[in-house]
């Protein structure tokens, strides 16, 4: 080195000079701006099981943030306050969009007394309830194709993602058949029609702010792109995204949700006449679904979904947590010594686009750990399919689960040694719930929906199986229920084998538990029950001197209660602040395994 140590060090010293001096006043003006971005509220989901996440949007005013929470439609302004109630509650809320007026909102539900999702409009200021149309069923119009022009009649139950104009006087919706769709623009009274087919899946119309254009996703190769107007890329690029999409004020940029290297999506905004997308949102888990107020407020939901199996002593007493990492609807082996479940990281917006293949698997650790497990001690079966409630058979020689492999909804087995691959022994399966072999090793048992009249009703089945060969001797059994109206959830065996015990809705908030003979008849009531969670489960002791269930506790946290079979009042075995779900009972009726979770949308908002 030449010039000696004192001259380096100057001319180190003069490069740093220059590279920061010019920067140090204004060193964090020259920081990219970050959005300043608010916590709105939290809606609660009620199961981890059969529900999707809460749906919630901004009116265009900036005023109100319309959600739903179970089958609650809810309001709270955008500020803050009171958390009021639109209407009564109904079994699913899919959809919501406001009006232009910011006075009225148009929610697709499935109500208590009908088979099929209807379009309701709601009014914010008196909080009541009216059919879309009047309950018109059909809408009338002209539909365009490549090669003619028809006039037609859809179906109003058939429309989604409905989507009021700016001026409020026309709406879009898609109609979505097989690979095929149909874009309608409807008039605000649906008096007149004028739909348009395309041969990709269309979703989520959302109007230019100027009323001009109708943008969408379509689908392509697999993966949903942004198409303006709908069903064209824009400007020959295809920008991958996911959920509903929103434009800005001007119309000069749009807010969407795209995939990153973790799995799920953030939220992104992009300018439409050129230029790359931004990057707004680096949540854990999913962020999407943006609605955009006149002055440029951006609402967006955030998926907060946790699970994990626990434990609690059957008399009630101290929990215990056996898992670490998200983990349901547990299993006991035959002998106590380890647990099955569903794991997998189930995430909102990819999963739900190709449901039912899902990421959910099934896996086992052992039940009496000193502390959580922090991952699947062994994977029982790792598909793309949704793999749900395995059971071992009374030997420990074969597993049950339900799959959705292979297209079907329906009844596995497989043996638990991992020797060779699962078989498919039921077909024609419909919300097919968890398997569960009875004591005797002779039979499985389940629920699945089956149609009557123009709705489906959950229904037990019995299987006959060779315990030796883990093979079907027949095709399932439908054990028909005589003067019962529920809707039959899961079902589990009394310690004879000879009859079934099954929990059932019996209304939006009412719930019931029954025994009926394996040959069917007319089921015993045990014990009736307020509460809206589905798809809950329930536990039964081995010798069937009592049943444990999921209900609302006082603090109106999900909790287990146990009650005698012969009758009787529940007792609340446990209390702390989390919620609960899927109980099933250790083999020597000692313990309570359980799901605890967490499932909910945060709603926040970016300032303008």
């Amino acid at each position: 080195m030449t010039g000696g140590v004192g001259a380096w060090h100057r001319r180190i010293a003069a490069v740093l000079c220059t590279c920061l001096a010019p920067s140090l006043a204004p060193a964090q003006q020259a920081l990219p701006s970050l959005p300043r971005l608010r916590f709105l509220t939290s809606a609660r989901q009620l199961g981890p099981v059969g529900y999707r996440d809460p749906v919630g949007a901004v009116s265009p005013d900036g005023s109100w943030l319309a959600y739903t929470s179970g089958g609650n439609l809810l309001l709270t302004h955008i500020s803050g306050g009171p958390v009021r109630q639109l209407g009564e509650p109904v079994q699913r809320i899919y959809e919501l969009a406001w009006h232009p007026n910011a006075a009225q909102i148009a929610v697709r539900e499935r109500r208590g007394d009908g088979p099929e999702p209807v379009w309701s409009v709601y009014d914010v200021a008196s909080g009541s309830r009216r059919d879309l149309w009047g309950g018109q069923t059909a809408i009338q119009g002209t539909l365009r194709s490549a090669s003619d022009v028809r006039n037609v009649r859809r179906s109003v139950v058939a429309l989604r993602g409905l989507s009021w104009s700016p001026d409020g006087l026309r709406v879009a919706g898609v109609i979505v058949s097989g690979q095929q769709s149909e874009l309608w623009v409807i008039s605000a009274d649906g008096s007149e029609a004028v739909g348009e087919t395309h041969s990709r899946e269309l979703s989520f119309p959302a109007w230019s702010p100027d009323g001009a254009s109708v943008a969408c996703l379509a689908q392509t190769d697999g993966a949903p792109v942004v198409t303006l107007p709908c069903g064209d890329p824009i400007a020959g690029e295809e920008w991958e995204a996911f959920g509903p999409i929103a434009f800005s004020p001007d119309g000069a940029r749009l807010y969407y949700s795209h995939p990153n290297d973790h799995g799920t999506v953030d939220l992104h905004v992009r300018p439409l006449d050129g230029g790359d997308g931004v990057r707004l949102t680096s949540f854990a888990r999913d962020s999407y679904a943006p609605s955009v107020t006149r002055d440029g407020r951006v609402v967006f939901g955030v998926q907060d979904y946790r699970t994990l199996i626990a434990a609690v002593p059957a008399d009630g007493g101290t929990v215990r947590q056996i898992t670490a990492f998200q983990s349901e609807t547990p299993s006991w082996s035959p002998d106590g010594t380890h647990l099955g479940f569903t794991f997998g990281s189930w995430r909102r917006v990819a999963d739900d686009l190709h449901y039912p293949d899902i990421a959910q698997h099934l896996g086992i650790v052992p039940s009496s750990a000193a502390l959580p497990a922090a991952a699947p001690w062994e994977v029982v079966r790792a598909t793309a399919s949704e793999d749900q409630g395995m059971t071992w058979s009374p030997g420990g020689r074969w597993i049950a689960l339900h799959s959705h492999a292979e297209g079907s909804d329906d009844i596995w087995i497989q043996p638990a040694d991992g020797s060779s691959s699962a078989r498919r022994v039921t077909s024609g399966g419909h919300e097919t719930g968890w398997p569960r072999w009875s004591p005797d090793g002779a039979w499985i048992a389940f629920g699945s929906d089956r149609q009557e009249g123009n709705a489906w009703r959950g229904t037990p089945f019995i299987l006959p199986v060779d315990p030796r060969t883990g093979s079907a001797l027949g095709p399932a059994r439908r054990v028909i229920l005589e003067a019962f109206d529920g809707d039959v959830d899961q079902v589990e065996w009394t310690a004879s084998s000879d009859s079934l015990v099954f929990d059932a809705f019996e209304g939006i908030d009412r719930r019931g538990i029954y025994v009926v003979s394996r040959t069917g008849g007319r089921p015993r009531p045990i014990h009736r029950f307020a509460s809206e969670h589905r798809v809950s489960g329930l536990g039964v002791s081995p010798d069937f001197a009592w049943v444990v269930f999921v209900a609302p506790g006082p603090n109106g946290r999900l909790q287990l209660f146990k009650v005698e079979t012969s009758g009787g009042d529940p007792v609340q075995l446990t209390f702390d602040a989390t919620d609960k779900t899927q109980p099933s009972v250790s083999p020597d009726g000692r313990e309570i395994a359980f799901t605890v979770f967490h499932f909910s949308t945060q709603f926040w908002a970016i300032e303008p």
